[in-house]
């Protein structure tokens, strides 16, 4: 069974590929706010899952159409979005930086941080540390893509669609 952090690491693994970035679990970890054996027990999840295979030099592959077969039909099922009364705490979804200029919503989402600037609904991110691996380690890639997970957690058909076409973006390397 997956767990969130997993979809975060998977996204980490994903954006250190695009950029041929050598893949080293310690910085991973750091940049998650996560020690470094979840991280290696995530990679053996992702294993069973067949979303990556770890080879012996220690070099990853991702399989990236079972990857997008599973951000975009599946997330939603495994890790389902669950929305409290405002908060502060850090923008998500519609209010995230890469989607609010995209999107028009009357409804503003933060994940709760108690270092957060921004108020609304609060929504329960992917990953408990979310927020405090963003304050830490901004990545802007690694924010439109979770973020891009949460609107499919969350949205519509026509969010679904934007949010698909970002992750074909990152994906592909396009």
């Amino acid at each position: 069974m997956l767990k969130g952090q997993d979809i975060a690491i998977l996204i980490k693994l994903l954006l250190k590929n695009n950029t041929k970035e050598k893949i080293e679990f310690k910085s991973i970890a750091h940049e998650l706010y996560i020690s470094q054996s979840e991280v290696t027990k995530s990679i053996k999840r992702l294993e069973t899952t067949k979303l990556i295979t770890r080879y012996s030099d220690d070099s990853i592959e991702l399989h990236k159409h079972e990857l997008m077969e599973f951000f975009v039909h599946s997330v939603k099922y495994h890790f389902p979005a669950e929305i409290n009364i405002a908060t502060r705490g850090m923008p998500a979804v519609y209010s995230s930086p890469y989607f609010k200029k995209l999107i028009m919503s009357e409804e503003s989402y933060v994940w709760p941080y108690i270092n957060g600037d921004t108020k609304g609904l609060a929504l329960t991110p992917i990953y408990k540390a979310l927020p405090n691996a963003l304050d830490r380690c901004p990545d802007e890639n690694f924010y439109a893509i979770i973020s891009a997970l949460d609107l499919i957690r969350l949205g519509g058909k026509r969010e679904n669609k934007i949010a698909k076409e970002l992750l074909e973006q990152f994906i592909w390397n396009q």
